[in-house]
């Protein structure tokens, strides 16, 4: 058996049954297939390896937006000591990238187990940004944010003007006074300039 047999078996397995006569397109269909599997295998083991390099932490997904200069999804997220974290994803025109970014849309609101890496930025080799390569669902944030910390972070991500934080917390409908749930800090947190939403 040749190593690539099990990959001609599983593009076969694929493909389906050959119709009576379609031989050549069948068998075109075939290769095609296999091709496709050992890319692939490429690509899930470059994944992997990504994987396997990363460090983990758990967080609260609150905000996703999109930088329009690079494409690459904006994750805000609070930590378990509270702090808000920011962290991209891959850039906006690779698979990765909207893959990624749409899964971080999906987990808004949750729990979530983030697997980052430090990328070197292409810009400058010397300097490295965290990028998700992986986002693991832990479930619904049942903790609400105390109304002092939410408008912190609000404040923070607005860069200290008052004026654009205020509005970003009344576009989004917020209490006055209270605490928030997560999902809501970042109905405020997605309305502050400088991304968009996916």
């Amino acid at each position: 058996m040749t190593s690539h047999q099990p990959l001609v078996v599983a593009a076969a397995q694929a493909a389906g049954p050959c119709p009576p006569g379609e031989e050549p397109q069948w068998q075109a269909r075939v290769r095609a297939l296999a091709v496709d599997l050992f890319v692939l295998g490429d690509v899930v083991a470059r994944d992997l390896q990504r994987l396997a390099n990363a460090t983990k932490f758990p967080a609260t997904l609150l905000a996703v937006t999109v930088e329009d200069t690079s494409t690459r999804g904006v994750l805000q997220l609070r930590n378990v000591s509270g702090e808000l974290e920011v962290i991209r994803t891959d850039r906006g025109d690779t698979d990765a990238g909207t893959a990624m970014t749409s899964r971080a849309q999906s987990l808004v609101g949750r729990r979530v187990l983030v697997y980052k890496e430090m990328e070197a930025l292409a810009s400058n080799p010397m300097h490295k940004a965290r990028v998700a390569v992986h986002l693991m669902d832990l479930g619904p944030e049942t903790d609400t944010i105390g109304e002092d910390e939410a408008k912190g972070h609000v404040l923070a991500a607005a860069e200290g003007d008052k004026d654009v934080a205020l509005n970003a917390w009344q576009e989004a409908e917020l209490p006055e006074h209270g605490p928030v749930t997560a999902a809501q800090l970042g109905q405020a947190l997605v309305r502050l300039p400088g991304g968009r939403r996916p």
